[in-house]
């Protein structure tokens, strides 16, 4: 019988995507040989700051630039198509029904694991898919219990919020933003200071 198919899914508001995100991508496929990696943008942008944000559409479109170079990447609409909230369970049940002959993994940082418990569900997320953590804020994962999970060592100094808020004014930004979404952001005014 052959292996099964890896998919992972890497979900974010990816507000604006940026080269760690395709980093932490490329690094996930070489660690743990991935076949396929889900960018899944959410609806609703979770940051707190009073800085301009992009629409879905427009980040959605971000995403597709950033990545349009790596055939084993796709991007869904799916969850910036649904009501919000969305939850990761609804997710990971779609993509498992999507794809019912795959291995479904989720990546996402130590911060969130260690909080994995709170997510809605969490059972249900334990016992449909395989988690792949990597560290945040030089801390390393630690297993779970019940959970499954493969650590991979990556770390980029990119940061979403921190291109929002500086993009205007810093340009070294830019260095950390794919010149197609940089390009695309300068053409549709996005970031842009509201004073």
């Amino acid at each position: 019988m052959p292996d099964k198919t890896k998919i992972a899914i890497l979900g974010g508001s990816f507000d604006p995507v940026h080269l760690g995100h395709v980093g932490l991508a490329e690094e996930s496929k070489s660690s743990i040989g991935l076949d396929k990696i889900i960018f899944l943008p959410c609806l609703k942008s979770p940051h707190k700051t009073n800085v301009p944000s992009a629409s879905p559409e427009q980040r959605l479109e971000m995403v597709r630039l950033a990545t349009k170079n790596h055939e084993w990447i796709s991007v869904s609409r799916w969850e910036i198509d649904r009501p919000s909230p969305s939850y990761s369970w609804v997710a990971a049940e779609h993509f498992k029904n999507e794809f019912p002959e795959s291995e479904i993994f989720w990546i996402i940082g130590n911060d969130q694991w260690q909080n994995i418990e709170t997510w809605a569900e969490p059972q249900k997320l334990a016992a449909s898919l395989t988690f792949i953590v990597f560290p945040r804020d030089n801390k390393e994962p630690e297993p779970k219990k019940d959970f499954r999970s493969i650590f991979i060592n990556f770390y980029h100094k990119a940061s979403s919020t921190a291109i929002r808020e500086n993009i205007t004014t810093e340009p070294s930004s830019s260095s950390l933003l794919n010149p197609l979404v940089m390009e695309f952001i300068e053409g549709n005014g996005i970031y842009q200071p509201t004073d």
